[in-house]
């Protein structure tokens, strides 16, 4: 996609400062966003659906061991009527991604390093106008949360001078029809303990000083389901995919690419619509070296797509775009945040 051909009038996307204050903060900050993403929710799935899913999702939450729990509730408990408990615990969508290491002379000056390429669909309308970026803190520094008011968990994240991680959904799991692998799969989140995946990426996005730590501890720390992962260092070697399901994470590098599907041939259901396209356009660009965007196309782009960016944590660079399918519902927003090396003495560990 051409951004300097899109039209002018398009609206802006904010950026809101909420520190260590989290969604709870951020809904805040946006109140008639927070607002409007809940009504469409009700619109979509209907309030009696959600209704019955909030309940149960603060069923299992109330014996979940992620440490965002009593923020999920105090987001929810802000919100009249069903849904920002099941929102904020779904993980309903499709996504492109690849960390993708940069050539001498990439892009905009500054050290080469890794580049984030990154698309998010979902079939919910708006989330691309609605969409925010939260400039958040924790204990290993700032970063920014590519998110939505009232989203606890994060999708997208980038650290300027440590990381940036993504996450994909994962396919439905193993060989034999769909619709009862689906219902295994389900059985088996509602069993575990352990945190969701995207508030697995806020805690290592808090807590992890330099993408090494971020990698391992994406490796090694459990989550409630299946999931892809994203990430890109500062150093051109520091490109990962990881995919993480119940009996392990298998690490991918060469290239560092990412749809919704398990690759080597790992049996599986892929999700969204051809993820196997999409991973191979993506895989191109990344040979290719294509940026600003310009790699957003079908198949990559396609009806569901909401979001598209390049994250850069080296040069602490953000280029982001909010669609309805393939058309921009946002101007484009370049962001350079202030790049800053910590070593690991300067964050504290901590259990997501």
């Amino acid at each position: 996609m051409d951004l300097t051909a899109l039209p002018q009038d398009l609206p802006s996307i904010p950026v809101v400062d909420v520190g260590e204050g989290g969604a709870v903060a951020l809904a805040e900050a946006a109140p008639g966003a927070t607002r409007r993403l809940l009504t469409l929710a009700q619109r979509t799935y209907t309030r009696p659906v959600l209704r019955l899913a909030d309940g149960l999702c603060a069923r299992w939450l109330a014996r979940n061991g992620t440490a965002y729990a009593d923020e999920v509730r105090r987001v929810a408990a802000r919100l009249d009527g069903p849904g920002a408990l099941a929102l904020n615990l779904s993980h309903q969508w499709a996504c492109t991604a690849a960390a993708a290491p940069d050539s001498p002379g990439t892009g905009e000056d500054g050290p080469p390093g890794v580049t984030l390429l990154r698309t998010l669909d979902w079939d919910m309308p708006r989330l691309g106008a609605d969409m925010v970026v939260a400039r958040m803190r924790g204990p290993a520094g700032a970063f920014l949360a590519v998110t939505w008011p009232g989203y606890v968990g994060v999708l997208t994240g980038l650290a300027p001078g440590r990381f940036a991680v993504a996450l994909n959904q994962a396919p439905i799991s193993g060989p034999g029809p769909r619709p009862l692998r689906w219902l295994r799969d389900r059985r088996a989140v509602w069993a575990s303990p352990a945190p969701p995946p995207d508030h697995l990426l806020r805690h290592v996005l808090e807590t992890c000083p330099d993408a090494t730590s971020a990698l391992h501890a994406l490796m090694e720390a459990p989550a409630c389901v299946p999931s892809i992962l994203t990430l890109a260092g500062i150093d051109r070697a520091e490109a990962w995919t990881l995919e993480k399901d119940r009996g392990g994470t298998r690490v991918r590098q060469h290239p560092a690419v990412a749809a919704n599907h398990w690759r080597e041939n790992v049996p599986c259901h892929a999700r969204g619509r051809d993820s196997q396209g999409r991973w191979d356009a993506m895989a191109a660009a990344v040979g290719a070296g294509t940026r600003d965007l310009a790699w957003l196309r079908p198949p990559i782009l396609w009806s569901a797509t909401r979001l598209a960016m390049e994250m850069n944590p080296a040069r602490g660079t953000l280029v982001l775009l909010g669609l309805e399918g393939a058309r921009p519902v946002t101007r484009p927003l370049r962001l350079r945040e202030a790049v800053t090396r910590r070593g690991p003495a300067d964050a504290r560990a901590g259990t997501p």
